[in-house]
């Protein structure tokens, strides 16, 4: 474990061939900063877009090679939208720094939902800061927040330098964690970084081999990844770990068990805060979005029904198979991690775990409780 192959984590998935900047963003420190880390690349400067603005634009303008800078009008600091009383919700926070990613994930639900086709770039940060300068100050509270909702956290900080701006605000805060999750190896921004880290945790989404392969574009490999977690585990970071969406496919047993042993090949049981669970599930209409744009994918070809929350997933017992073998897995080698379900119902917690929380407060104190006991030791 401490002989770690460095990964080429310096390397960044994207590179933009074009850069929109909206009008009113152009002055903004961090559109300055990223536009000094480009070169050869076309520069072009929009009016605010609304309404079919998008679909003009993506016709001149490729949405998988084109960055778009902007200021962001709305709330940066967001709850997390797993809003269904009948699925447990950890009541997470986001911080809304950007949209989209070109990994090109074929499950991912973002492609169903924005009518936004171009990775953007929020870069009127003090603003964001302002905002949660006014959030945190609330007495009492405790603020679990992360990046990784609407993008990448990481897969182009090397172009946006965004992480150390992060790590500077969040490793001041003494009531709030932030958590970066990520598919990338993207990682200088973080070991590079020459200040106090906080109680930062570093999160990478995993899943089996073959799921890797042939539905996660350019995310970076198993391997890869958690090469780069062991890295930033010797920095500092504390690591989570995401399975969310897992799938059900012909041999899907043996290969999370492969998984579950590259975890542990790379990481000890202590270097991990949580691991959460969370089976494929996609709103009914994000299924054509999903054939349309992966042809080659089946993932939307199983067996499936319609959940509490609107949305399409596999049958109880299916779920349950899954759940128990990850578990098992997961536990036969660490048996203290703490493991929780991201939007699954009472009875599939009671069946996997023997218990389960009451609420969403319960299950958010639980994971707050992860930070206190991560942050003595």
């Amino acid at each position: 474990m401490n002989s770690v192959p460095e990964p080429d984590y310096r390397r960044s998935v994207f590179y933009p061939a074009t850069v929109l900047i909206e009008e009113a963003a152009a002055d903004y420190p961090l559109t300055r900063s990223i536009l000094s880390r480009l070169k050869n690349t076309r520069v072009v400067s929009v009016k605010r877009p609304a309404g079919d603005d998008f679909s003009r634009l993506s016709q001149l303008y490729s949405p998988r090679t084109t960055l778009f800078l902007a200021l962001h009008r709305g709330r940066f600091l967001k709850a997390c939208p797993g809003t269904a009383e009948s699925y447990r919700c950890c009541l997470y926070q986001i911080l809304h720094l950007g949209l989209g990613c070109n990994i090109g994930c074929s499950y991912c639900v973002l492609q169903g939902y924005l009518n936004n086709p171009f990775i953007t770039q929020f870069v009127n940060l003090d603003d964001a800061f302002a905002e949660l300068d006014y959030e945190l100050a609330k007495p009492g509270v405790f603020y679990r927040i992360g990046t990784g909702e609407f993008t990448d956290s990481l897969f182009m900080d090397p172009l946006t330098a965004l992480a150390p701006h992060l790590l500077d605000y969040f490793g001041r805060c003494k009531n709030a964690i932030l958590e970066l999750k990520t598919k990338s190896i993207a990682i200088s921004g973080l070991i590079d970084y020459p200040g106090e880290i906080g109680e930062t945790v570093v999160s990478w989404s995993l899943n089996a081999p073959s799921v890797t392969e042939r539905e996660e574009g350019l995310a970076a490999s198993i391997e890869e990844r958690l090469q780069a977690a062991a890295l930033c585990r010797e920095r500092g970071y504390r690591i989570g770990l995401h399975f969310d969406p897992l799938l059900f496919f012909p041999g899907w047993e043996d290969e999370y068990r492969q998984t579950v042993a590259a975890i542990f090949k790379y990481l000890k049981g202590s270097d991990i805060i949580w691991i959460s669970i969370g089976a494929f599930r996609f709103m009914p209409q994000v299924k054509d979005v999903l054939r349309e744009n992966h042809f080659e994918s089946n993932i939307t070809a199983g067996e499936f029904i319609r959940g509490l929350d609107g949305k399409q997933r596999y049958f109880s017992a299916i779920r349950r198979q899954l759940y128990r073998l990850l578990v098992t897995e997961i536990k036969s080698y660490a048996p203290e991690v703490f493991i929780y379900f991201c939007m699954e119902d009472q009875c599939l917690w009671q069946d996997t775990f023997g218990y389960a929380p009451a609420d969403n407060l319960e299950l958010g104190n639980w994971l707050d409780k992860c930070c206190y006991r991560f942050a003595e030791i």
